[in-house]
């Protein structure tokens, strides 16, 4: 070791020096708050490639897509069945339950129920007997 270096200096490795130590918390409220990564980026001060090659930051992004998106659901739940706002509730019924504006149901709900035609004969028969049973009654 030189004279005019101290022991707390390391040598240069080689690279360019890693300089963000991001927080992850405030990534977690960027991502709860739906930011693009460009906008988390910008908030940084950093390129969005160097998010992206941090494991941990896209963890904590998603994480706060995910809380975003509860807070949202709970919110719109709270505004269609407390505040009764009538849109809301359409605009729930139609995206949770499956409902549409034509009054048709998607999947497995809307299909039509099994029907089995009985030769006109039995048909007869069955309209004459409930004929008498009427009659019979009266």
């Amino acid at each position: 070791m030189s004279d005019t270096q101290s022991p707390k200096e390391e040598k240069n490795k080689g690279g360019r020096p890693k300089v963000h130590n991001f927080d992850y918390e405030q990534i977690t409220r960027l991502g709860e708050l739906m930011c693009t990564k460009q906008e988390i980026a910008h908030v940084l001060g950093c390129n969005v490639s160097t998010i992206k090659r941090d494991q941990k930051a896209l963890e904590a992004i998603e994480t706060g897509y995910s809380l975003g998106k509860l807070k949202l659901r709970r919110a719109m739940m709270r505004n269609a069945c407390e505040n009764m706002n009538a849109a809301v509730q359409i605009f729930l019924s139609k995206n949770l339950l499956g409902y549409s504006d034509n009054g048709q149901l998607d999947g497995e709900a809307s299909q039509p129920l099994p029907w089995n035609e009985a030769p006109q004969e039995e048909v007869k028969e069955e309209n004459a007997t409930d004929e008498n049973a009427t009659t019979d009654s009266q």
